[in-house]
């Protein structure tokens, strides 16, 4: 799929780069030129800035390669795969198209008349004309235009949420649980059953395709899985979805060579149903008691999604009191209950049955006893212990005793034992404390510490984690106060550890952009009008994140920074022309010649983007929020190279009317 969008980058600037040194080669030809000089100057003249547009894009995607972990790997094939493409387009737009211009313009093809005579000059008039009175008023449209965009940026910003990866349809729904862990394989299988004829008698058929069940096996979203015989795993298998947009519905079925849709009949996404789930079978069977007890011990519905954590909230706990641990989740998991878009709720903490510890007292360890004794003598009673093997004519046997006594409770108490040096008998409540607790099933560790975990997933419609987080942060404040250690883990700590490296990232692309600028211009003043386009440029990924209602997402974060490369293009094709201007009518004569590759540049990059920006659908909603981010970004940097770039340039050189 990156691959998919790192082609279409590349493909556009691919463009670009062609309209560029084609509009150049042309306009030689109005000069008067032969095809030849026409061809050589117009590729000539273009090199060092086109050469600069390239690198600097390349710049922009490569500081990703150093991402780590899970979402370094996620990442690292698309300023592979642009960086690639791109220094291999210079070759078709040098050498390729001079030649092709050549040949073409040879063959008598140029009209210059025709050209005088398009709507393209209307269009140079009219942005002649308003840059001309934006430029009477130079300082006071600077700054109404960069205070503007600050303030909305801003306020935008404020109001934009974000989450690691957007949701997907996906055409399975999970369902897993554990009920009480003194139920056996067979009885787990009976409970799972009744589950099972509740689905088919209110799923659709032209939703549900099929219901398979796994007893004694679970499936977490982290790809992890657990066995035990009171565990479940169901797998609701759903039809593929019905064509959802224009694209899907016209486009699809003539280009796609293997495209079938004979099972797309299924109108409502995965998330709609796992929610219809959850309200009519979770909630009916989840506080189902048996025998006084609460049957289910946990019961999820899930529909698994693209991304690097299994759990949207996941919080460690570690302490040596057993009791705090539990009473901390217990404080956590009611608050996560009253906040509003979150489900799911579960922990690793499941308790098992109780357990005897015995300790021996002080009249015990006069008589000569101690634990190691006490068990050797208990195991053959009370722990079904193997005593011997032998052979007979059916093959080896094996000798087990327990006592007749065992299941019954009160008998280990009156159980009578021989002291150590064989001289009294007594009973085993004399010599020993009974102590009754429960212990965890199971034990989990990180760096050599037994934790304890909480997990809750999130619906991103209505809150993100982020949100969810900021709601906690008060109650963990306060549990680390009192002693308990906290490992928050989920999507918070990828967050964090996103940030940070997206920020360096950044930096990184801004600096090496920065220096190739310098490289061209020859000066560290015009550089930094390009660069300022840049912050600028994110109010319009921003926008375009709202205006499609979707939330900022690391893709969309990709985005943001590869557009950091693409947006200084047209800048610098528009300053490279207008640089050196004296007056006011010189700088819109340049400015108005590159009025067409700049739109032209543009429209073709938003183009090759937009069939991810309306059109996606299923998984290729993963990479729709960077698409928004590179393609809303570049239509707005293309305002700002037309209008800000000339009025910046005029402020700081004080061009005169």
């Amino acid at each position: 799929m990156l691959t998919l969008l790192g082609a279409l980058i590349a493909l556009g600037m691919l463009v670009d780069e062609a309209i560029v040194v084609a509009e150049n080669i042309y306009r030689h030809m109005e000069m008067g030129k032969t095809p030849r000089d026409a061809a050589i100057d117009g590729a000539v003249e273009m090199f060092p800035a086109v050469l600069t547009a390239t690198l600097t894009t390349v710049f922009a995607f490569l500081p990703l390669l150093m991402m780590s972990g899970k979402m370094g790997m996620f990442m690292q094939v698309l300023p592979v795969m642009i960086t690639v493409l791109l220094l291999s387009s210079l070759f078709e737009a040098f050498y390729f198209l001079p030649l092709h211009s050549k040949e073409f313009f040879s063959m008598g093809s140029f009209k210059k008349e025709k050209h005088d005579e398009s709507f393209w000059k209307d269009w140079i008039l009219w942005y002649d004309g308003f840059l001309a009175k934006l430029l009477t008023h130079k300082k006071r449209s600077l700054f109404l235009i960069v205070t503007s965009i600050v303030l909305g940026t801003v306020a935008i910003g404020s109001i934009t949420k974000f989450q690691l990866f957007p949701e997907f349809d996906a055409q399975q729904v999970y369902m897993n649980g554990k009920i009480d862990i003194n139920n056996d394989l067979s009885e787990t299988e009976v409970y799972v059953t009744e589950i099972e004829k509740e689905l088919l008698d209110f799923l659709k058929d032209e939703e549900m395709d099929s219901v398979t069940s796994v007893i004694g096996f679970k499936f977490n979203k982290d790809q992890s899985f657990e066995v035990g015989e009171n565990l479940f795993q169901i797998f609701i298998n759903l039809h593929e979805k019905a064509p959802e947009n224009f694209f899907d519905t016209y486009i699809n079925p003539i280009f796609s060579l293997e495209y079938d849709g004979s099972d797309m009949i299924r109108q409502r996404n995965s998330q709609e149903i796992a929610k219809e789930i959850e309200t009519r079978i979770v909630k009916k069977f989840k506080n189902q008691m048996v025998n006084g007890k609460k049957l289910y011990e946990e019961f999820n519905v899930y529909v698994q999604q693209a991304g690097i954590v299994g759990n949207d909230i996941e919080i460690g706990f570690e302490h040596e009191n057993r009791k705090m641990i539990l009473g901390a989740m217990k404080r956590v998991e009611e608050k996560l209950k009253e906040i509003n878009g979150v489900e799911d709720i579960s922990d690793n903490a499941n308790e098992g049955e109780r357990e005897l510890k015995l300790r021996v007292n002080a009249y015990g360890q006069q008589l000569g006893f101690s634990e190691g004794y006490i068990t050797s003598v208990l195991k053959g009673a009370f722990m079904k212990a193997e005593y011997a093997k032998m052979f007979n004519t059916k093959g080896l046997v094996r000798v087990k005793i327990e006592d007749v006594y065992k299941e019954d409770a009160s008998a280990i108490g009156a159980f009578k034992l021989t002291t150590p040096d064989g001289q009294q008998v007594v009973r085993l409540s004399d010599v020993c404390d009974f102590i009754y607790q429960k212990s965890f099933v199971k034990i989990f560790k990180e760096d050599g510490e037994r934790v304890r975990s909480l997990f809750a997933r999130v619906e991103k419609k209505v809150i993100t984690a982020v949100e969810v987080m900021d709601q906690l942060d008060p109650l963990l404040d306060t549990l680390r106060k009192e002693g308990i250690k906290l490992i928050i883990k989920g999507e918070e700590k990828e967050n964090a550890k996103l940030k940070k490296e997206m920020g360096e990232a950044l930096l990184i692309a801004v600096f090496l952009i920065f220096i190739t600028l310098v490289w061209m211009f020859n000066s560290l003043v015009l550089p930094l009008i390009i660069l300022t386009t840049i912050p600028l440029s994110l109010f319009g990924a921003l926008v375009g994140s709202k205006l499609m209602g979707i939330h900022m997402t690391m893709p969309g974060m990709m985005g943001v920074i590869g557009l950091a490369g693409v947006v200084v293009n047209d800048g610098l094709i528009m300053l490279d022309f207008i640089k050196g201007s004296k007056t006011y009518a010189e700088m819109t004569q340049k400015a108005g010649m590159r009025l067409r590759p700049i739109l032209l540049t543009s429209v073709t990059t938003v183009l090759g983007l937009s069939s991810l920006m309306f059109f996606a659908s299923g998984q290729a909603l993963i990479l729709q929020p960077m698409a928004i981010s590179l393609g809303f970004g570049i239509a707005w940097a293309t305002v700002l190279n037309l209008y800000y770039v000339p009025l910046m340039y005029a402020v700081i050189y004080k061009v005169k009317y």
